[in-house]
């Protein structure tokens, strides 16, 4: 009878094992919930950066625990070709203040960024690589190109993502549009679907592209209006929102974006966020269906 009972023990760990596995796949967005889903994604801004110091594999990982939908994070190529994690300021990655060490990415290797610790929390800055090893499989993962070197870089980043057949859970961004057209070229050769997202800065005076079919427009928050959502989703594209670190966010912000058609909120409160589109989609679904 104890063996009995020790195998039907067995079989029910086995079976939890298994849905907990699967239950973590299932929660993984693809390209296709972001552009036809009717219902918001959150993105958290840099990990979860109100808790713990911005783009380290740590925020990261909190972010996988909370079970937000994606990641925005930020990449660098370094002196000797390495892609790191790091949100950068000016052309060059400049560390300002927030490593232990001053200078600049592109202008050091990466055997000397790997000591680099951040001022706050004492983090180690990672690598492209560790991001897609920690996130592969668990969380979607949008990457915007903070490195002008486009020649350079591109054929850095396709390996790894070749690499890792990383393919399925990233979408690109950056304010250099010539990564679209990179982008563009190796969809079509490969027979890929890697979305595009084309940034702007609130105060920048660029025009809007609103006609490139299967990619997105991230903008500043205040940028989406309804019908700036309406175009956008008229000619195929997703509208995805961001906010300054410094921005207040609430549930007030939130309903006016998800009514406009926001597709993606990359919010630096996440949890604050998911709770709110919760609540959102429950009250609607039960007011339409009972």
């Amino acid at each position: 009878m104890t063996i009995i009972k020790s195998i039907c023990l067995l079989f029910v760990f086995i079976l939890t094992i298994k849905f907990i596995m699967i239950s973590k796949k299932a929660h993984l967005i693809s390209i296709s919930d972001i552009f036809n889903n009717n219902k918001t994604i959150i993105e958290s801004h840099r990990g979860i950066n109100r808790e713990i110091f911005e783009n380290t594999l740590e925020s990261f990982r909190r972010a996988i625990n909370y079970g937000i939908d994606s990641i925005e994070t930020d990449v660098w190529l370094s002196k000797d070709n390495v892609p790191v994690i790091y949100h950068g300021y000016g052309e060059f990655g400049q560390l300002q203040n927030l490593y232990d060490h001053p200078g600049n990415i592109v202008d050091t290797n990466w055997r000397d960024l790997s000591y680099y610790k951040t001022v706050v929390d004492r983090l180690h800055m990672p690598t492209l690589r560790d991001v897609i090893l920690l996130t592969k499989n668990k969380i979607f993962l949008n990457l915007e190109i903070k490195d002008p070197r486009v020649e350079l870089f591109w054929p850095v980043l396709i390996e790894l993502i070749e690499k890792y057949n990383y393919y399925d859970q990233i979408a690109l961004s950056s304010f250099f549009f010539d990564y679209y057209n990179k982008t563009k070229e190796y969809n079509v050769k490969y027979n890929r679907n890697i979305p595009f997202g084309f940034l702007y800065h609130k105060n920048n005076t660029q025009e809007f592209i609103f006609n490139k079919r299967g990619n997105s427009l991230n903008v500043y928050w205040t940028d989406a209006t309804k019908n700036f959502c309406d175009r956008a989703h008229e000619n195929g594209m997703a509208v995805l929102v961001w906010f300054d670190m410094l921005d207040e966010e609430n549930f007030n912000v939130y309903r006016q974006l998800i009514d406009n058609g926001v597709n993606v909120i990359c919010s630096n409160e996440p949890m604050l966020a998911k709770r709110y589109v919760n609540e959102y989609y429950y009250k609607f679904y039960k007011k339409s269906y009972g």
